[in-house]
């Protein structure tokens, strides 16, 4: 499906390096999932298909499959913008079910930051550019030494997307 909010949007590889508990191993029946960024607005999107293994309501993606993939998308802008951070607080507001096996549209963007502090929003959207559901999230900013010791790995191998650098955390 093509969306004109992703024309000037590049896709971003993640990586093996990091196991996701959105994406694991590319599974089309519960979640196919690509990335994207548009470099110059700091936006991030995920194109996404809730597949059968997704289902909540018939026929419907789970709202639990519908939040994870929002709170993923909103830490890879975050990362994605130079700030590795991690969930503080998450919230999602559904308007309605989201269909099975159709390509829809989530976007990601940071809103304000102060300090640690970082605020997002992100929004569900079909082709019609019809809402389907939205995200808040409050994430806090670590500091990179945090992320190599939780997981062993080194800063230069952790995804950074556009980011020239990591910013410090402040």
């Amino acid at each position: 499906m093509d969306y004109p909010e992703l024309e000037n949007a590049v896709p971003v590889e993640f990586g093996k390096q990091f196991v996701s508990f959105v994406q694991g191993e590319r599974n089309d029946d519960r979640i196919a999932i690509k990335y994207y960024q548009d470099q110059s607005l700091g936006t991030v999107y995920a194109e996404v298909i809730f597949g059968r293994l997704a289902q909540g309501p018939p026929g419907h993606a789970h709202g639990g499959a519908i939040s994870a993939v929002f709170d993923e998308l909103m830490g890879a802008c975050c990362w994605l913008n130079g700030y590795p951070a991690m969930t503080a607080q998450f919230t999602t507001r559904f308007f309605k079910p989201v269909p099975l096996n159709i390509p829809m549209l989530f976007s990601a963007h940071i809103k304000e930051r102060d300090g640690s502090k970082i605020q997002l929003r992100a929004i569900l959207l079909n082709h019609l550019d019809q809402r389907y559901a939205t995200a808040r999230g409050l994430f806090i900013s670590q500091d990179i030494e945090t992320f190599e010791r939780m997981s062993g790995i080194k800063s230069e191998q952790f995804p950074q997307g556009s980011a020239t650098q990591i910013h410090k955390r402040p």
